[in-house]
């Protein structure tokens, strides 16, 4: 994840966390009956998720990248440690689901990258200025709401 990301730093790596948290706690009521009312906080993430790429300086392919380690690491631990005992797996439609779930996201990652970066040449200076204390802050904020949002849904669906 640190790629060419002069950015990088403790505070940055501690947002990435919380949005891999995030994203993790989300996926399972991605893939139920009632995703309808997940999609819409899983969108908003994401594209908060690559706003935040774009100001840290990653490229478009980067932020894609960042999702992959995290489709990675689902599937990885979904294959380690099956949530069905006995000889029951993973089931290769629950696997696309995953997939299906993860690649929106990979998709509003892009749009929040993209549309970042057009404010930032929009607004003058056409390329990110680096992700400063001040903007760490204000997606920490944003993301305290989504995450709010997302535990009001989550109450709301009951237990997995």
């Amino acid at each position: 994840m640190q790629s060419r990301d002069s950015g990088w730093n403790p505070a940055v790596e501690a947002l990435t966390v919380e949005f891999f948290d995030l994203f993790l706690a989300m996926l399972p009521h991605g893939l139920r009956p009632f995703k309808e009312q997940v999609e819409p906080i899983w969108a908003q993430a994401a594209g908060l998720f690559g706003s935040m790429a774009a100001q840290r300086g990653l490229a478009a392919g980067e932020v894609i990248e960042e999702f992959q380690f995290l489709r990675a690491a689902v599937i990885r631990f979904l294959y380690a440690e099956p949530p069905v005992a006995g000889p029951l797996h993973i089931s290769l439609r629950d696997l696309l689901r995953v997939n299906r779930f993860v690649d929106r996201g990979v998709a509003q990652a892009s749009v929040g990258h993209t549309d970042a970066l057009f404010f930032a040449l929009f607004q003058g200076a056409g390329v990110s200025q680096g992700l400063t204390e001040e903007n760490v802050a204000e997606i920490r904020e944003q993301l305290d709401i989504i995450r709010e949002e997302f535990r009001q849904v989550d109450r709301a669906l009951g237990p997995r």
